[in-house]
């Protein structure tokens, strides 16, 4: 070993001795580290150790801080010390593993060295995967560059699944990530999965298969890195909600009017809607009534103790209503007839009001579906989704009680052909659904009152059952606090983009995870810099990049 390939020594003291989990070592004077760099270490028996540095410390001699005022001359800032204090930067490390397994505390004045990419992603624990994934890279302070991957049956099941990303908004970090993770999947498992992505901000995610017009020779560079193709999405087909009040296109989205126009003549774009056969039909094989069920959803952001409006909907009995108009007359006779003695008519008179004003939206259409204004029923649409297909469900024009309607819709249809309730569809027809949900703390909030709401017992679900089944959620919000401690429990992946202090105060997860080295990293990161964590590997967090979107973005 020469004095070049030598960055420092292993320093085991009384204080602060080697473990079989941590060690600690000086660093060279002209050698630069920063916390998340690998290093291996000299060890017995001809092994090498490998050693995320978690912190770095400066150390001198001093006895104290006033002892290096006095040595300055009592405080004078223009005079240079007489005696330099003795003093090196140390790091504390986490071990990852040995070459030959040995798990045993590595001695003092152990050689330390730069470990190489390969070494590195063997001590990760991401060298040997049977289906990778790429999930980004790593550039370490020495120069090495090599890709991060995650194994296919953590990340979308059967092993684990789920994915949960937070982070402010802004930073090219929540969303940005989940699509450049699901390209990744779509590039490397496009005959085993299909996905659904709901556009909540505005024009965002409205053109995920047109090209990047803007993307630079850097960013191919980045993306053949994580040993993928630089191209956006295949197989995507829209869904705006249907509106009458745009007579050109039919859809209150607001993506560009002439990209709406060439999706719908290409037959790329759908415009949907509900009928009432929608909330009346179908039976999850108990005798429940799954379109009445999904009435509930309309009620999200209620808080409903009593679970009133839940008692209203099952006790409408078998719905003859063909049009919403008929629909809303007929629990208006709730009203004047108090059929149900256990519910009051006071109740049914808050649940018809609601009702009527929740359902006074084209999205509700009184007419039959026209094919010159490109409508489709979504429940249909979904089942129709197949592997290799992607599902953009734009729902950003909607307010919040819809926005979760459309998404519990679509999360219900997934899990129920799943279950094989529907005569049309067959579980393995979809193959695997990966669901993206941006601000899930709408649907699932940490805080829902009472009682779970609709939409959230169905996310729980989905979380808690879905993987077994072939549906996996992949969720994003700013923060981590705001959402179901069950639903974050579930998820076996992990994406932490930049984060403020507060949030990092009030959140459990960053307290029990985080080490004081990582909340300092977590909250300056820029953009296109995330930490991970993953069932495989084999330290809590992984601090990665990841290249620049590849389709077109309209909001920029």
């Amino acid at each position: 070993m020469t004095k070049a390939t030598c960055i420092g020594r292993v320093t085991a003291t009384e204080r602060n001795p080697s473990t079989c989990t941590s060690t600690f070592f000086w660093v060279r004077d002209d050698v630069v580290l920063r916390p998340f760099d690998i290093v291996k270490i000299k060890h017995i028996q001809d092994s090498y150790s490998y050693a995320l540095i978690r912190e770095l410390s400066y150390i001198t001699d001093s006895a104290g801080h006033l002892a290096n005022y006095v040595s300055a001359d009592f405080g004078d800032t223009n005079i240079s010390p007489l005696n330099q204090r003795l003093g090196t930067t140390i790091a504390e490390a986490e071990i990852l593993g040995n070459s030959n397994s040995i798990e045993m505390p590595i001695h003092d004045g152990a050689p330390v060295e730069w470990a190489g990419a390969d070494e590195i992603r063997k001590a990760l624990g991401v060298d040997d995967l049977k289906q990778p994934i790429p999930a980004g890279f790593v550039r370490t302070t020495n120069g090495e560059e090599f890709s991060v991957d995650f194994e296919a049956k953590y990340l979308i099941g059967p092993e684990a699944g789920h994915l949960n990303i937070s982070g402010i908004s802004g930073l090219a970090s929540k969303t940005s990530y989940a699509m450049f993770l699901l390209n990744a999947l779509q590039q490397r498992m496009e005959k085993e999965t299909s996905m659904v992505i709901f556009n909540v901000k505005g024009p965002d995610l409205l053109a995920v298969d047109e090209p990047n017009e803007d993307i630079d020779e850097r960013t191919k560079k980045e993306w053949e890195k994580c040993n993928l193709d630089p191209r956006p999405l295949e197989n995507v087909t829209y869904f705006y909600p249907y509106s009458t009040a745009h007579t050109e296109t039919y859809t209150s989205s607001c993506a560009p009017k002439d990209l709406i126009k060439r999706k719908l003549k290409e037959g790329k774009a759908f415009n949907y809607y509900y009928d009432v056969e929608t909330f009346s039909s179908g039976d999850d094989g108990n005798g429940t009534a799954v379109g009445r069920e999904k009435l509930a959803l309309l009620f999200s952001d209620i808080d409903d103790p009593q679970s009133t409006m839940d008692s209203c909907i099952h006790s409408l009995g078998e719905l003859q209503a063909e049009t919403w108009k008929e629909l809303r007359k007929e629990i208006e006779g709730q009203t004047v007839s108090q059929k149900k003695k256990e519910i009051t008519v006071q109740s049914w008179r808050k649940f018809s009001r609601l009702i009527k004003t929740r359902t006074d939206n084209d999205l509700f259409s009184e007419e039959r579906a026209q094919k010159d204004r490109h409508q489709k029923l979504l429940c249909e649409a979904i089942k129709e989704l197949r592997p290799g297909q992607v599902a953009v469900v734009d729902i950003e024009p909607l307010p919040d009680y819809l926005q979760c309607l459309v998404v519990g819709d679509v999360i219900r249809t997934i899990f129920d052909a799943k279950l094989n309730l529907y005569d049309d569809v067959e579980r393995e027809e979809l193959g695997k659904v990966v669901l993206f949900a941006d601000e899930l703390n709408k649907y699932a909030p940490s805080s829902s009152g009472s009682r779970d709401r609709t939409l959230t017992r169905w996310l729980l679900e989905v979380t808690e059952r879905g993987r077994s089944l072939g549906v996996i959620l992949f969720g994003a919000e700013q923060f981590r606090s705001d959402i179901h401690s069950r639903v974050l429990g579930n998820c076996a992946t992990n994406v932490y983009g930049r984060t403020n202090p507060v949030e990092i105060a009030r959140g459990a997860d960053y307290k029990h995870l985080f080490s004081k080295s990582n909340k300092s990293t977590i909250t300056r990161m820029t953009p296109g810099e995330i930490l991970l964590q993953h069932s495989i590997f084999r330290t809590s967090l992984i601090k990665t990049r990841f290249p620049r979107p590849a389709y077109k973005q309209l909001s920029k």
